[in-house]
């Protein structure tokens, strides 16, 4: 008989819930429910709207009891990392959380390094330096007087979510490590962090809980008439979930879970905290079963997200298909830039923001919507390639392979661009890595497996890749560009 494990995976642009079957051997993906994950704006701030993420999250929940019934094991989530909420003495929300893209934390990080030096911060941490690190975040006026003023309980966001489900009050894991807070080694919040920057303590007094473990039905509020469905701890950092689900046998793992957001990285069985890291800025964020990503963030299908919204605003509806059919015909590598340029973080136009970044360095500047992919495209490719040469000489491992998961999997031209940047083979898929990941960490909680690697075992002959080698006949302009990128477009970008 076949068992269900519900995944809800919940972006930052919308939320899903996927329906894992497993039958013993093999598991089985059926999307019940997808929805928009957009924040609101409330004056000049970016919050999500938690009310419609519980409303939706209902909805979902009702159409997978109709669809799967008593087959339903358990459901688990999975959120992006740094953002949070914070609830007074009732365990009541004290607002909407903010959105890591708001703009309050500008001059946050200098602040904070006039407090903690930011060598001191990496020492302890070990994880990258980013603008909206939740750090930077808690540091910002606002949130300390709002943190003195009725604010009892700190919690990222699925686990918000889990409380609002289940009433229990705890901090996972992998989603924890992503704060900036967190100290991997001795696994505990540093503590006098918190003092140095005059945020009280008592806000993180949860306790912890690991990707495996349970936390409790799902019977509160308005989601009492679900008290039947258990919901299952799991590896709530939407990355970690996906790392879960690499569907390889080697030890240390290479992978890209590539979405809006691409993350490069190794899996490792500890943190990796030297001179070389820091000065790389890598992370060390915490994996399933106390794993470590090592791992660097990387502008990914953002990029081509807020392209295709600038020009679905001037009346041109393009898909991904037409854009790669015709990029191919482009001149190649004649737009190239560093795609975590501050500029594009979030800029009201992106194909304007690449074509005057390439005005001011080369003078010319991508004519239609085509050459502004390919630049895309092989400007991610040549930032994979850095990004595995420094995880290959910093680690001391040789990596052969990269496993690429999540949507962005299915981008063809970027995983052809990624085996001919880098010289190694690419594994494509799953696309639905999170989901997959999210619910081995339920199938550990049942039973049904006792160790992540019989959950990679089972996700390797459920699901299979699409494999990309190196093209031989580009490998020396391949090779030429990735000097080039390395010497003029990352030193200029520095």
């Amino acid at each position: 008989m076949k068992k269900t494990f519900l995944a809800v995976d919940l972006g930052a642009g919308s939320g899903r819930m996927i329906a894992v079957d497993f039958d013993g051997r093999k598991m089985e993906l059926e999307e019940i429910s997808r929805w928009q994950n957009a924040p609101i704006r409330c004056g000049s701030s970016l919050h999500w709207d938690m009310e419609s993420i519980l409303k939706n999250l209902k909805c979902a929940l009702s159409k997978a009891v109709s669809l799967r019934g008593k087959s339903i094991v358990s459901m688990g989530i999975d959120t992006w990392g740094v953002d949070y909420g914070l609830l007074d003495a009732n365990a009541k929300l004290i607002s909407n959380p903010f959105a890591y893209r708001d703009e309050r934390t500008q001059g946050a990080m200098e602040r904070v390094f006039s407090k903690i030096p930011k060598s001191e911060i990496y020492r302890r941490t070990g994880i990258q330096f980013m603008p909206f690190n939740t750090i930077f975040q808690l540091a910002c006026e606002g949130e300390l007087i709002r943190a003195k003023n009725g604010a009892k309980t700190f919690l990222m966001m699925p686990d918000l979510i889990a409380h609002a489900l289940t009433g229990r009050i705890s901090n996972e894991r992998t989603n924890a490590s992503t704060t900036q807070l967190y100290d991997p080694v001795h696994k505990d919040w540093i503590w006098d962090f918190l003092g140095a920057l005059d945020i009280n303590s008592e806000l993180f007094s949860a306790g912890f809980i690991d990707a495996g473990d349970p936390i409790g039905p799902i019977c509160k509020g308005s989601f009492s008439d679900f008290s039947s469905i258990k919901l299952v701890c799991v590896a709530s950092h939407d990355t970690a979930s996906a790392v879960v689900a690499v569907p390889s046998t080697q030890e240390c793992p290479a992978y890209i879970n590539s979405g809006t957001w691409s993350l490069p990285g190794l899996e490792l069985p500890s943190p990796i905290i030297s001179d070389v890291s820091f000065r790389e800025n890598f992370t060390n964020e915490v994996g399933a079963e106390n794993r470590v990503r090592f791992l660097k963030n990387v502008t990914g299908m953002w990029l081509v997200q807020k392209c295709l919204q600038a020009w679905q605003n001037r009346g041109r509806t393009v898909g991904y298909d037409e854009l790669e059919n015709g990029a191919r015909a482009c001149k190649p590598f004649n737009f190239i830039f560093d795609p975590d340029l501050p500029a594009f973080a979030n800029p009201e136009n992106m194909p304007l923001a690449i074509s005057q970044n390439s005005l001011s360095r080369c003078g010319r500047a991508p004519e239609g919507e085509c050459e502004t992919f390919r630049a895309i495209q092989e400007s991610i490719a040549l930032k994979y390639a850095y990004v595995f040469e420094k995880l290959s000489e910093i680690s001391g491992r040789k990596i052969v392979r990269i496993n690429i998961m999540g949507g962005g999997s299915k981008a063809k031209m970027l995983n052809q661009f990624t085996a001919d940047a880098t010289g190694m083979e690419v594994s494509a898929g799953p696309v639905e890595a999170t989901a997959i990941g999210n619910a081995v960490m339920q199938m550990k909680a049942s039973g049904d497996i006792s160790t992540l690697e019989e959950g990679r075992s089972i996700v390797s002959s459920s699901f299979s890749p699409q494999l990309f080698q190196p093209n031989a006949h580009h490998a020396a302009q391949w090779a030429e560009m990735s000097e080039l990128f390395r010497q003029k477009f990352l030193k200029n970008s520095a």
